[in-house]
């Protein structure tokens, strides 16, 4: 996929992903059509405005995260637009193994959401404010992999369980409780933490 049909995948315009990745417009639009070659580190920054997690939107619910999810899915069915949960909120739904912190959302398109959000008691988060609620850029392939429990869309197995290792800390455990259960969840290169693996083993596992 070239660097035009990611931003476009994303709903970045030129300008939002230029300023994202500290370039001016018109050196973004020849990156795009192949006329300028961009360095190694304008490469690494696009690639950083390019991510969801470096980019993402921070904002509270006054009911808390689970709250937030359920607004999500009433928003998205009443409106149409396109989401899909993962991390805290889409491990607590498969496994009911840790009450989640945050509901984490990829979107689309990210604009329409927030507006759409807007006097639901939801608003942006302060410097320093615990976020319950965070959206997410969403990839369109993110969105084709996904799945629904108890009327949520969440994402793939797959993505779950990598958007959890790739954050670590109580992600981490979700990550392996749903590798650990969910045989959908498995495949090559995903690497577990080990502590992780054993601890949700010695909690869970050997129990049932």
């Amino acid at each position: 996929m070239n660097l035009q049909e990611r931003r476009l995948g994303l709903g970045f315009s030129q300008a939002e992903l230029a300023a994202a990745a500290g370039i001016s417009r018109t050196a973004l639009s020849l990156m795009e059509t192949g006329r300028l070659r961009p360095s190694r580190e304008t490469r690494d920054a696009l690639e950083r405005a390019l991510d969801p997690f470096t980019t993402l939107t921070r904002l509270t619910h006054a009911g808390g995260p689970l709250a937030a999810a359920g607004l999500l899915r009433e928003t998205a069915r009443e409106t149409g637009l396109a989401y899909a949960l993962t991390l805290d909120v889409a491990a607590w739904l498969l496994t009911k193994y840790q009450s989640p912190a945050t509901a984490w959302a990829y979107v689309k398109p990210l604009e329409e959401w927030e507006s759409a959000l807007k006097g639901h008691e939801v608003r942006r988060a302060g410097r320093g404010e615990r976020a319950t609620l965070i959206l997410l850029r969403a990839p369109d392939e993110t969105l084709a992999g996904t799945f629904t429990v108890d009327g949520y869309t969440l994402v793939g197995h797959r993505r779950l369980v990598e958007d959890c290792v790739r954050l670590g800390g109580r992600h981490g455990l979700d990550g392996a409780r749903i590798y650990i259960e969910f045989q959908e969840a498995r495949a090559p290169g995903l690497r577990i933490d080990a502590d992780c693996m054993l601890k949700v083993f010695e909690e869970v596992v050997a129990r049932t």
